[in-house]
């Protein structure tokens, strides 16, 4: 609780007083499936490279079905890009990740850096997050994701639009994870004879 409430404050206190800036931000959901796992990215275009705006805090709602996804983890980050929201891998950035009720995930990151490194380092489209779900039924379901607030460097509100994604998840086959749960069985079996004295 304490935690919320000091994410809470400290937010307020970056946008206290800020007025929108003008930026065509655009939040956008992407996903690919391995195996059971379903993978969302969600990422940020529109802004400026090596000028302001540069972002420096968000905070996101992602709403999803709980009886056809679990919540697995989130990365943070830009795969190839690292955090942008740290451009110096720091790592003094204020992130959570967390269910707020099923089928709601709230992500927040709050950067650190300053200012003017932000605005000069800041790649313009970059991962924030990348969600990871099992997939516990097979069928279309759609994900939402709302904006509770987005930040520039210098404290000033920005606005992008709620993004949608609706994807047809399949979960792992329940025959193939027999048959997995078996090989690993029988080769565990067998190693274990081959460690035994003769």
């Amino acid at each position: 609780m304490n935690s919320m409430f000091s994410r809470v404050w400290l937010l307020a206190l970056l946008l206290s007083s800020a007025t929108a800036a003008n930026a065509a931000l655009e939040l956008s959901l992407g996903s690919r499936q391995s195996w059971a796992v379903l993978s969302v990215s969600i990422a940020i275009s529109g802004l400026e490279a090596g000028i302001a705006p540069a972002l420096s805090a968000y905070d996101l709602d992602l709403y999803f079905d709980a009886s056809r996804l679990a919540y697995l983890d989130t990365v943070v980050g830009d795969g190839q890009l690292g955090d942008e929201l740290d451009v110096f891998d720091a790592g003094n950035n204020l992130i959570s990740a967390s269910l707020s009720q099923p089928g709601r995930l709230n992500l927040f990151e709050l950067s650190f850096d300053d200012p003017a490194d932000l605005n000069a380092l800041q790649a313009d489209t970059f991962r924030l997050a990348l969600v990871n779900f099992v997939v516990l039924q097979a069928g279309e379901t759609t994900l939402d994701l709302t904006i509770n607030a987005l930040a520039d460097a210098d404290g000033e509100a920005l606005s992008a639009s709620p993004a949608s994604l609706t994807v047809a998840a399949v979960p792992l086959p329940p025959s193939l994870v027999m048959m997995a749960t078996g090989l690993m069985l029988l080769y565990t079996r067998r190693r274990e004879r081959g460690r035994q004295p003769a």
